[in-house]
């Protein structure tokens, strides 16, 4: 039984995901939740630079410290002046619901009175107050997972579902963007990037799906970074299809303003498409097969999403060399999708 920590009203809370986009959006409820449970302190986020701007807007979040991880580990300078801004921030408690051995470190210096973090890791030691469980066992959802660490603070209520509140320009910026692009009307987004965070479905197939959608009567349309677009184009002029596509037009504000605008989201187990779920977007997920990848962990949350794994049971590929799934076929997630996309079309 872990014992309640003393909070009093006013005093200031951090919690720290400093990871990717996905295990961010994941840590939504925990941070909300806390915010219920003591609407009368400061919730404060710590998160990497590039997944932070998915906090904001978000009223039930105080302040955002954004780290650069790089300069976390090569300068001395960077972190001895973040150690400065824990300091002087005067925390009462800390909680690291991703134990980073470097910002975990800085939370000791810090003397942050109470530091709470998962058991069982070498940098554990930095911590005061510890909840055992074992993420790698895949049991439940990460969603889950973070939430336990509620048993360490009052009762109250618990928020289940991760939300991202896009701003008004932000959405007239995405709308805008997808006018230029001939898209007028409820549309499909395929995202086929992963930013290397899982296994990915080759980029050939999301073509070949981009193909069965427009086919089919969809508006379709690609997301993701320059690089991918370029990849993208590669396959356009060797596959000799035209692929209506905003890569490079998005940051990451404005991606999750397109994704809250689609009636469907088609990506690989990665932030975006949790970013789709959190505006409020139905996905159809592609995940492989490792179980360290399992949906039953990293699968999207709430009702009426679909998700396609490979035919193999279980995946026994080298890491960046999976080929299962390659298995999972273009014409499967186009029925998947058209199901989806005519069930969200049927309520609005």
């Amino acid at each position: 039984m872990n014992k309640q920590i003393g909070i009093e009203d006013g005093d200031r809370i951090l919690i720290s995901r400093t990871d990717r986009l996905g295990d961010l959006i994941l840590a939504l409820p925990f941070v909300e939740s806390m915010k219920l449970r003591y609407p009368d302190c400061r919730i404060e986020v710590m998160s990497s630079l590039y997944a932070s701007p998915i906090l904001e807007n978000n009223k039930r979040i105080d302040s955002i410290v954004r780290v650069q991880q790089d300069q976390l580990v090569s300068s001395r300078l960077y972190k001895k002046d973040l150690l400065n801004k824990i300091k002087d921030a005067g925390y009462k408690c800390v909680v690291a619901l991703y134990p980073e051995r470097h910002i975990c470190q800085l939370f000791y210096r810090a003397d942050i009175p109470h530091r709470i973090g998962t058991a069982g890791r070498f940098h554990s030691v930095y911590f005061n107050h510890h909840l055992f469980h074992k993420r790698k066992e895949n049991k439940k959802h990460e969603s889950e997972y973070n939430l336990d660490f509620l048993k360490f603070f009052r009762d109250g209520k618990a928020v289940k579902t991760p939300v991202v509140y896009p701003l008004e320009k932000e959405l007239k910026n995405a709308r805008r963007i997808l006018g230029e692009a001939g898209i007028n009307s409820r549309f499909v987004v395929l995202h086929p990037g992963s930013g290397g965070s899982a296994e990915c479905w080759p980029f050939d197939k999301f073509v070949r799906l981009y193909s069965l959608l427009t086919g089919a009567g969809l508006e379709v349309i690609m997301s993701g970074t320059d690089s991918e677009g370029e990849k993208l184009e590669e396959l356009e002029k060797h596959l000799k299809v035209r692929v209506n596509k905003i890569t490079g037009q998005t940051d990451l504000r404005t991606l999750a303003a397109v994704l809250s605008l689609a009636s469907t989201v088609v990506a690989n187990s990665t932030g975006p498409l949790h970013l789709a779920v959190a505006v409020g977007t139905r996905v159809v997920g592609l995940y492989p097969s490792k179980k360290a990848m399992s949906p039953v962990r990293w699968g999207p949350l709430g009702r009426g999403h679909r998700l396609m794994t490979p035919s193999r049971a279980e995946c026994h590929c080298p890491p960046r060399q999976c080929r299962c799934m390659e298995t999972i076929t273009p014409e499967n997630v186009a029925r998947e999708v058209v199901e989806v996309f005519e069930t969200v079309s049927r309520r609005a």
